[in-house]
């Protein structure tokens, strides 16, 4: 299945070649959560991330068992951080 995988900051650099606007279709197998894209993206589960799944921010705890379809829009962004 293909999704579109966003993200924005530092973690842009994790896109592949080629993408455009902070974003990327990726092929993901069916099935798929929130966890398995982080994994294939190389991003710490444990760490603190904003997720956002069709627009609707998707907390820490029901990453795992949030399941992924054909056609959605994943965005997962680093931490705000300031002063």
């Amino acid at each position: 299945m293909k999704i579109t995988f966003k993200t924005g900051g530092l973690m842009s650099d994790l896109l592949p070649a080629g993408a455009e606007d902070e974003q990327a279709v990726i092929d993901m197998a069916e099935g798929a959560t929130i966890p398995d894209v982080m994994a294939h993206f190389d991003l710490p589960p444990d760490e603190f991330y904003l997720v956002i799944l069709n627009d609707t921010v998707v907390p820490k705890t029901a990453r795992p068992e949030t399941i992924l379809h054909d056609g959605d829009e994943l965005g997962i962004f680093p931490p705000l951080k300031g002063g």
